[in-house]
């Protein structure tokens, strides 16, 4: 893996000094307050797990956000056509799209993710506004960015909600998987899935007052199968993928509670462990898992697959 979406993470990407006036050179009005707000907010909750500026580089799983300003912002590139740029390789992500080649060589393709074109925009005007901190600045400038833009839990939708607590704790998990494949190995990190994934994520649903799990049609782990409202929502995603649509989080309530779905998509690093058995899982990594998970399903797979899904269940808003 080298992206993870699936479960990668640690906060972190954008740069200091963030001043709207310091923006390129453009004939065209800067966004409002609320835009740059809505395209924080959308960073924070998506982007900041993988383009963090802060990352070592051996063990960095994307490249920083300022790299990818930098290589899609030259001089004289209007907003618009910063922002169409951006919009080709999210639709479609793959080398041809990307003004990004060497990373896409060295990370792999990043997943299809689940903006509407109106997401990304938002995003990109909040990039092609803001000046990107450089790693040892970041930290504050985080924090400044919080205070002024973080979305208040009473403005965001339950959809938004589930979303934010899924993104929180596959943070927490990618972070403590890195370093269990940076310090041992892919074939030993299995033993960290196997013994640590639960707790900490029990431990982050209590801290945030909620019930998450990580669940699949083709579990590894007996006790992450798929129940049937789960499975149902898992074929109309994968029905959506086939029709080369995105595969978009849902939310319905259940029981009294609001329980919601969001796609964990596979990239090139999660095929370490979930890839072609015969190719791009090594002996040594297919010997743990078969140790490990006697009856494991969750092998087989090719990058921009529905590997599973977050599912998130809140106390229904009075």
């Amino acid at each position: 893996m080298k992206y993870f979406p699936s479960l990668l993470v640690a906060l972190a990407l954008l740069g200091a000094g963030c001043n709207p006036t310091s923006a390129p050179a453009t004939d065209e009005a800067p966004p409002s307050d609320a835009a740059l707000a809505q395209g924080f907010q959308l960073l924070e909750t998506n982007c900041f797990s993988c383009h963090s500026p802060n990352a070592d580089i051996d063990n960095r799983i994307a490249p920083p956000m300022e790299a990818v300003k930098r290589h899609y912002l030259e001089r004289g590139t209007t907003r618009t056509q910063f922002t169409q740029d951006i919009l080709a390789f999210l639709n479609n992500p793959s080398k041809e799209t990307s003004k990004m080649p060497g990373a896409v060589n060295r990370f792999g393709v990043m997943p299809k993710m689940s903006f509407s074109e109106a997401q990304i925009t938002a995003i990109a005007h909040y990039i092609y506004h803001t000046e990107l901190e450089r790693p040892d600045w970041f930290e504050q400038h985080y924090q400044g960015e919080r205070r002024k833009y973080a979305q208040a839990p009473d403005a965001a939708t339950p959809l938004e909600k589930g979303q934010q607590l899924a993104m929180q704790t596959k943070a927490v998990l990618g972070k403590n998987l890195l370093g269990a494949i940076n310090a041992a190995g892919t074939e030993h990190a299995l033993a960290f899935c196997n013994t640590r994934a639960y707790p900490l994520t029990d431990s982050m649903a209590t801290a945030l007052n909620a019930d998450i799990k990580r669940v699949s049609d083709k579990n590894r782990n007996p006790n992450n199968a798929a129940n049937a409202a789960e499975l149902t929502y898992i074929a109309q995603a994968k029905e959506a993928l086939a029709k080369g649509e995105t595969a978009k989080p849902h939310i319905q309530e259940i029981e009294g509670r609001m329980v919601g779905y969001y796609p964990i998509m596979t990239d090139k690093m999660c095929l370490q462990c979930h890839g072609q058995t015969q190719t791009e899982v090594l002996p040594a990594t297919l010997t743990a898992i078969q140790a490990l998970y006697p009856k494991d399903k969750a092998v087989g797979y090719q990058t921009n697959e529905l590997r599973g899904i977050w599912v998130v269940s809140m106390a229904k808003e009075q």
